[in-house]
This record gives structure tokens, C-alpha cells and sequence, in this order.
């Protein structure tokens, strides 16, 4: 016996063929799948796809831009995009301006900071120091993807220009095809 969603699902493929939408032998083999009762193919979620055989998130997955350099903690080969280094980017300055929001509204008028504040500025302290070595690798393979040495990250050392400089060579696209450092990951 078929049960009522299964028979809305054979009216639907029953439609698609005759819109053209599916042809007859792929009407002809959901038809067989639902009356046996097989599972249906999962079907993926964009924001979950991996690109095809890159290894990258999706085009529309920001988050998995995003948490790719953690996911590649300390590795200083190989090239990586324009949007995996400012989606970090981003994360990180967002949440980091939460955690500093929790904390400036847990103080009260002399400044004092209250449990929830003290927590916050935990958290901080400890992301800026969990978060310093990805961010050092994703600057490498940055300046690796415009065919540079990665101790140009060295440059932030300069006292107030140098992150603006490093900050102006992150906007730079990278080389498209392959360079001394790996292939092109936008390829």
C-alpha cells in the first residue's frame, strides 16, 4: 500500500513528465524507487557542498569561509583566496566586538568590571591568542597566492604602517593558475 506522501510524490514526477522536465526512463525509475519504497537520494544543502573537488566551501557558505583558517590552524603552504582571508577577517572582528560589548556594558560607573564582563574579557583574551596563529598562516598563504615570500607578513611589524601595508597587499588578487607555492585554489 502506498501511503499519502508517496502518492503526492508520484503525482509530481507524473507532472514533471509530462512538462518535460524528466524523461520518461527517470520517471520510470523514481516511479520504481517510490513504489518499492527505496530512500530517496539525499539531496545536499548548498551551504554544506563542498566545491567540486577543491576542498573549499561553496561559493555561499560565509561561515565555512570563515572557520577554513581555523580548520587549516598552522599550516603555512599552499595559497589561499581573497574571501577566506576577509570572511576571517570578519568573523573575527565580529565577534570580537560581542565579547568587548558584553564586557564595556557588565561596568558599572567607576569602571569596575562585573562577573559577565570579566568572563567576556576571558573569552577575548583567549580568542586574540587562539586566533594569532591562524591568522599569521592565512597571511603567509596570502602573500604565497601573489607569488611572494610569506615573510612579507613581517611587514606588520613596522610600528602604524604596517598593517595598513599588509592590510593594502591583502586587497592584491592572487595569481590565477599555478605559481611557486601551488596551484591556483580558485581553479
Amino acid at each position: 500500500m502506498i501511503d499519502d506522501e508517496s502518492l503526492r510524490n508520484l503525482e509530481k514526477l507524473h507532472k514533471l513528465k509530462e512538462e518535460g522536465v524528466i524523461t520518461a526512463e527517470d520517471f520510470d525509475a523514481a516511479k520504481e524507487r517510490l513504489l518499492k519504497g527505496q530512500p530517496k537520494r539525499p539531496q545536499a544543502l548548498p551551504m554544506t557542498m563542498r566545491a567540486a573537488g577543491t576542498g573549499l566551501p561553496a561559493e555561499e557558505d560565509y561561515l565555512g569561509w570563515a572557520l577554513l583558517p581555523l580548520k587549516r590552524y598552522a599550516q603555512f603552504d599552499g595559497r589561499s583566496t581573497r574571501k577566506e582571508f576577509w570572511m576571517f577577517l570578519l568573523a573575527i572582528n565580529v565577534v570580537f566586538a560581542a565579547l568587548l560589548t558584553i564586557a564595556l556594558t557588565d561596568t558599572d560607573y567607576l569602571g569596575q568590571l562585573g562577573m559577565l564582563g570579566k568572563v567576556a574579557v576571558l573569552v577575548l583574551v583567549i580568542g586574540v591568542l587562539g586566533a594569532f596563529v591562524p591568522y599569521i598562516a592565512l597571511l603567509v598563504r596570502r602573500f604565497h597566492d601573489q607569488n611572494k615570500s610569506g615573510w612579507f607578513a613581517a611587514i606588520n611589524l613596522i610600528p602604524y604602517l604596517g598593517a595598513l601595508i599588509v592590510l593594502g597587499f591583502m586587497l592584491v588578487q592572487g595569481d590565477t593558475g599555478d605559481n611557486d607555492y601551488g596551484p591556483d585554489p580558485r581553479a
